[in-house]
């Protein structure tokens, strides 16, 4: 009876031994490598709670055999359900060079855990997985020897319609576009009309008041004079002002700078008692300057 009881026992702790060590392999595919590929593996071993791995038992990344090599181990531990569980992800680069499908071996490993019963060793088994060659070994056979050459790939179509359709589009669009910008600024051609009468005018005297002449000056006023004209519509005089200001509001906030250029233009031209401020070609060109943005915003 006692016999049997020890026996009985010797049994049980056998079992829970192996159920409380184990080691399992999960590979990301067991066949279809070729030379130069890198299998990934997995190994999860699990253990008592209050087991613990020794990390020196860990493989070591190196040459394993001729033709293939541990190229990287990363553990990671956790616990689960009562259990510790060690997870390591293993690298091997395969170098084996096959002429035809077949298996490879993955050679064993042992790790060491240590319990509160001892040190224990868990192997881990070898395991297969399947090469294939890059190329056969040799074709099936051909009649003629140009039989065993693939035919030319056809050249791929390069419609040249498009790319030149898009540089023309591309194209007529920068040309409107500084058609729109030389119209706002008054450029060449559009310098003359009549919604830009004093950006003209602004153009035309940055180069006549660069002197210090008089009679550049007294040109600049009369032409000052004709370009207001031709923006009222007829003869613009001082006691016109208050009625062309009115038709065209935007200068509205000009009209001290009006009064002061006609009466700086009375002044010098037809003389007067009246003293006033002298008025130089810079306030003239700051007056029209000033003319050509309520222009543009009008």
């Amino acid at each position: 009876m006692r016999i049997s009881c020890l026996v009985l026992s010797l049994v049980a702790a056998l079992s829970a031994s192996a159920q409380e060590m184990t080691a399992r392999i999960h590979s990301a595919r067991s066949f279809g490598y070729f030379v130069g590929d890198l299998i990934h593996a997995r190994v999860d071993v699990s253990g008592l709670e209050s087991a613990e791995l020794s990390r020196a038992s860990l493989p070591k990344p190196g040459p394993l055999t001729g033709s293939l090599d541990l190229r990287d181990v990363k553990l990671s531990e956790s616990v689960e359900n009562g259990a510790r569980l060690w997870r390591l992800d293993l690298t091997y680069q395969n170098f084996y060079v096959a002429l035809d499908a077949r298996d490879i071996e993955i050679p064993s490993f042992d790790l060491a855990i240590s319990t509160p019963a001892g040190a224990e060793t868990v192997k881990v088994p070898a395991w297969r997985v399947g090469v294939s060659p890059l190329r056969e070994i040799s074709p099936q056979k051909r009649e003629q020897a140009t039989d065993y050459m693939r035919p030319d790939g056809s050249a791929p179509f390069v419609d040249e319609a498009t790319p030149r359709n898009i540089a023309i589009g591309a194209g007529v669009a920068a040309l409107l576009a500084l058609a729109f910008v030389a119209r706002d600024r008054a450029w060449t051609p559009f310098q003359r009309r009549r919604a830009r009468i004093f950006s003209a005018l602004a153009n035309e005297l940055s180069n006549r008041l660069a002197g210090s002449d008089d009679s550049e000056f007294d040109a600049a006023i009369q032409s000052t004079h004709r370009a207001l004209d031709m923006a009222n519509g007829a003869t613009l005089l001082s006691s016109d002002l208050p009625e062309f200001l009115r038709k065209r509001p935007e200068f509205q906030p000009l009209r001290v700078n009006f009064e002061r250029f006609f009466a700086a233009s009375k002044q010098r031209f037809f003389g007067g008692e009246d003293s006033i401020d002298e008025f130089s070609g810079e306030q003239l060109a700051q007056f029209v300057t000033a003319l050509a943005k309520r222009e543009r915003s009008g």
